[in-house]
């Protein structure tokens, strides 16, 4: 019976292996010419080079779906001379032009990380093939130079650190500390293209919606109606874990050890190099506490016009910092133990690492007057909270009585799926009792999961979503969301393996466990099909768009965003639209990569 539960996840990618292959095709296919989620850059050293977005839409979605009625999408952009921007003026209108934009023109760098994973993992696990490098690794590694040039794929000015965020003055301040050098600074959560983007409902029968008001520049012809001043310039510390090192480190594991049968990555490639360089800046925002804060000072919040508290913390980064120090860890000792071509320079650097992250993981002094209590004291004893995980909180504020606050609501189902994941079910039960984790999950499900009847499908985002489960055992149906949902499974089988053992020694309440913990990842497995591009029209999804197969259109089989447009507590809109990060996670979890262990292996 242990052996059919483990076959699960292997015979679905097998079964299902040549619509995987189209769904991978969407990940390392053209936009432009077959509706993928790549574009061509045009601008310095990654010119020439295919790059990823993180979301495939259309005009047409934005103007007969997103803009209902159409006219409340009339905008006015107004040039400031002051500054050089070209922005809406303010109401609702800009900020659906604003956000059109932004996912239009668009990569989030933890999309761009877990996409980077899959290029190399398709190629790995299944032989799949792209129409730009032999070596997948090739591709995927285009990301880790886009974060290293600092600049747009197709930026007017190709200017070095423009999409890192050093220093400058009071901006930008990391924990009290300065750090003046863009490599060695976070990098802004979500990259343009362009600084003057353009909006989607250009040569589409919207673009009359858009006026702008005044005169333009007249001696740069890239200021145009249609085109707007990017503005999400936002330092976060999750999509930095993702984007220098879990993903990055992952797809240099599957190149080097699992494909060309090495048994390390080496320690001058491009990725390693990276995260050496910003393991100072995480290490810088770490609190006394041991939670790493959310955001350097100054960073802009999810609300315009406010600004993120400089204490603030969310629970969900401090996990993939966590498995990303660990995975990084992991890599720097097979380098010492395995490539005999290291400098006595390169082993000092990859020890001042290592104390670096062996300090920041179970605390201990940091330079000259700083202490940190480490994230596994912050995660056991301050991210806990009546049998879930927190979603956030401040930590160590000066405004606050208490050294950490934790924000009780809203919940955040990310926070408790990534946390089983991260740590391992085995920690978590070690921590707060044997069965904890496999009754988190069932807390999570309760408020969080999506389904129909009395079938699991999945997961949403937060308990506000309008999910759970009603007192008759029937699941509601607010919003469902794959990415999340690939969390869930990952906890699941996370568990599962856990539980499994636990069986087979005796324990009790395992078998139990066991069973039901290999029925909900069956279900989730099926469910998340409903949310593939060809399967969605079909499935009766509250508040899909009329007639969406003509909104979307591609040669490959992408899974959606989520099942339907709604504004999600945390600060963004979720769309029923392709997504990179969606798709990427499925090839995950059709092979098994677990993205948070070293190796793909569950912790």
């Amino acid at each position: 019976m242990l052996l059919l539960f483990f076959s699960f996840s292997a015979a679905w990618a097998r079964d299902d292996l040549e619509p995987l292959e189209a769904s991978y095709r969407f990940l390392v296919s053209e936009r432009a010419s077959q509706g993928g989620a790549l574009y061509v850059a045009g601008a310095g050293a990654l010119k020439g080079r295919a790059l990823p977005l993180s979301f495939l839409d259309s005009a047409a979605y934005w103007g007969d779906f997103a803009c209902s009625p159409v006219t409340c999408c009339a905008v006015t952009d107004i040039y400031n001379p002051d500054d050089y921007t070209l922005a809406p003026a303010p109401g609702p209108a800009a900020e659906l032009q604003t956000e059109r934009v932004n996912t239009h023109n668009g990569i989030n760098i933890y999309d761009a990380a877990v996409w980077q994973i899959a290029v190399v993992l398709g190629q790995v696990a299944n032989g799949f093939v792209n129409a730009y490098a032999a070596e997948a690794y090739d591709l995927a590694s285009n990301q880790t130079l886009l974060l290293r040039e600092g600049h747009g794929g197709d930026a007017l000015t190709a200017t070095a650190g423009a999409n890192r965020a050093p220093t400058r003055k009071d901006l930008f301040v990391y924990n009290g500390q300065a750090i003046s050098d863009p490599e060695k600074a976070y990098a802004f959560r979500m990259l343009g293209r362009e600084w003057l983007s353009l909006d989607p409902f250009v040569g589409t029968p919207y673009e009359s919606l858009i006026r702008v008001a005044g005169p333009l520049p007249s001696h740069n012809p890239m200021y145009a109606r249609g085109r707007i001043s990017w503005s999400d310039w936002k330092p976060i510390t999750g999509e930095n874990a993702w984007a220098f090192l879990l993903g990055p480190l992952q797809a240099a594991y599957l190149h080097y050890v699992r494909h060309r049968k090495g048994t390390f990555v080496p320690f001058e490639d491009l990725a390693v190099q990276q995260a050496l360089a910003v393991l100072p800046a995480f290490a810088a925002m770490q609190s006394e506490i041991g939670a790493v804060y959310y955001a350097p000072t100054g960073t802009a919040g999810n609300v315009s016009g406010t600004l993120v508290h400089p204490c603030q913390v969310s629970v969900e980064n401090n996990l993939s910092v966590y498995a990303g120090l660990n995975l990084l860890r992991a890599l720097l000792r097979t380098q010492l133990s395995g490539q005999a071509d290291l400098s006595g320079r390169d082993k000092r650097a990859i020890r001042q690492a290592l104390s670096t992250i062996q300090t920041m993981l179970h605390g201990g002094a940091m330079g000259r007057n700083r202490f940190t209590a480490g994230l596994l004291d912050f995660l056991q004893h301050r991210a806990w909270h009546e049998g879930l995980f927190v979603q956030g909180g401040l930590a160590n504020a000066r405004d606050q009585n208490q050294a950490w606050v934790p924000t009780l609501s809203p919940r955040a189902v990310d926070a408790n799926t990534w946390a089983v994941t991260a740590l391992g079910a085995r920690q978590i039960d070690a921590w707060f009792g044997n069965g904890t984790a496999y009754h988190l999950w069932q807390r999570v499900k309760s408020w969080g999961a999506y389904g129909a009847g009395p079938t699991l499908w999945g997961v949403g985002y937060s308990d506000q979503d309008g999910n759970g489960i009603t007192t008759e055992g029937l699941y509601r149906q607010g919003v469902f969301s794959v990415e999340w949902t690939a969390g869930a499974i990952f906890m699941v089988r996370n568990m599962r393996r856990y539980y499994s053992k636990a069986w087979a020694e005796g324990a009790l309440d395992a078998k139990a466990y066991v069973e039901d913990l290999a029925r909900d990842e069956q279900a989730m497995l099926a469910g998340l099909l409903n949310l593939r591009h060809d399967h969605y029209p079909t499935v009766d999804f509250p508040g899909k768009p009329q007639a969406y197969a003509r909104l979307i259109e591609t040669r490959a089989l992408p899974y959606l965003y989520a099942s339907r447009r709604m504004r999600i507590p945390f600060g963004w809109h979720a769309n029923p639209i392709p997504s990179t990060c969606a798709t990427a996670w499925v090839i995950l979890v059709a092979d098994d990569y677990d993205p948070f262990g070293y190796a793909g292996r569950p912790n």
